[in-house]
């Protein structure tokens, strides 16, 4: 700031303050003010900007408890984030699992509009979402799987029950990937996704404006592992080929890539690509068991939009 008007005309240092009451005080647009004074609405927002320059106008953002602002632009401007929601400090578990759900949730809520279609995935922080979620009125959406989650045996995936609770919730409609999450081998894979039904079903996801997705760890907290797709030999392969974590059952590297191991060609699922075209992908994730697999994914592109706790975006931002 300058807070120095002497060099300035008295005429414009008059102009510059019109214009900043009008704007600023009474609400009215740039055009509205350029309309009224004669002045182009580009020239009013020059003016605008000098006011600020000058002092004439000082701009204070009160930041409630609770909100972490400052926080979340800083993930953005680190990683080149679309959004950032930054929840409050929970315990690790069912505690940490629902505050990120319902900065997810809050986050959807707010942007669901008529004919929109959003893609869902699996896990069990993404499974929490419908637990919190809420409209104020009926929004005629679609939600869409984006892997596959017919059951092969009982208690295995449940994004089936994700998609149609959502749907519920809004007031919207559910569709579904009719396969298994897992399949025998690639070729299996390849003839699954040449299916009318489900090649259908995955165009429609690829072509969704938001998707909300989670990454975890290559670990024993893995659903493939948990589900009996992977053991502790399967696990250290994965980390001797380079998997940081995984997403949709796809794992891939420090740079966001698959990494070079054959469940990843047994998943019937959107591709990683596909996750990086989304106008609005939404990754729910948190703890520090999952900040290698985040720094991963927010390196290789796997979402814009990032929903975590205080302490994993602060170990983001300072890592």
């Amino acid at each position: 700031m300058i807070n120095n008007f002497d060099d300035i005309p008295p005429a414009h240092l008059r102009l510059l303050v019109r214009i900043a009451l009008m704007y600023y005080v009474d609400g009215h647009t740039q055009q509205e003010v350029g309309d009224q004074l004669g002045l182009s609405r580009i020239k009013v927002n020059r003016l605008l900007q000098q006011a600020r320059e000058l002092g004439i106008v000082e701009i204070n953002v009160n930041i409630p408890p609770g909100v972490n602002a400052e926080l979340e632009q800083a993930l953005c401007n680190t990683y080149g984030l679309r959004d950032a929601v930054v929840v409050p400090e929970a315990e690790p578990g069912e505690a940490l699992y629902l505050a990120l759900a319902q900065g997810a949730a809050g986050w959807l809520a707010d942007r669901l509009t008529d004919g929109m279609v959003v893609g869902i995935g699996q896990g069990r922080t993404v499974a929490a979402i419908p637990q919190v979620f809420s409209v104020g009125k009926r929004v005629d959406c679609t939600f869409v799987e984006i892997v596959g989650g017919a059951n092969s045996k009982p208690g295995e995936f449940n994004n089936y029950n994700i998609v149609s609770k959502m749907a519920e919730r809004a007031g919207g409609k559910a569709s579904y990937i009719y396969a298994p999450t897992v399949v025998s081998s690639k070729a299996t894979r390849d003839a699954f996704l040449q299916e009318t039904s489900i090649a259908s079903a995955l165009d429609l996801a690829r072509n969704a404006e938001i998707i909300v997705h989670s990454v975890g760890p290559v670990d024993r907290t893995s659903q493939l592992y948990i589900h009996g797709y992977l053991d502790d030999d399967e696990l250290e392969r994965l980390r001797e080929v380079g998997a940081a974590g995984d997403t949709l059952g796809v794992f891939f590297d420090q740079s966001g890539q698959v990494a070079n191991h054959p469940i990843c060609g047994r998943i019937v699922s959107v591709s990683l690509d596909d996750l990086r075209q989304a106008p609005y992908c939404v990754v729910v994730s948190g703890g520090p068991a999952k900040l290698p697999a985040l720094r991963a994914a927010l390196c290789g592109k796997l979402m814009n939009v990032l929903v975590t706790d205080f302490a994993t975006a602060t170990a983001l931002v300072e890592g």
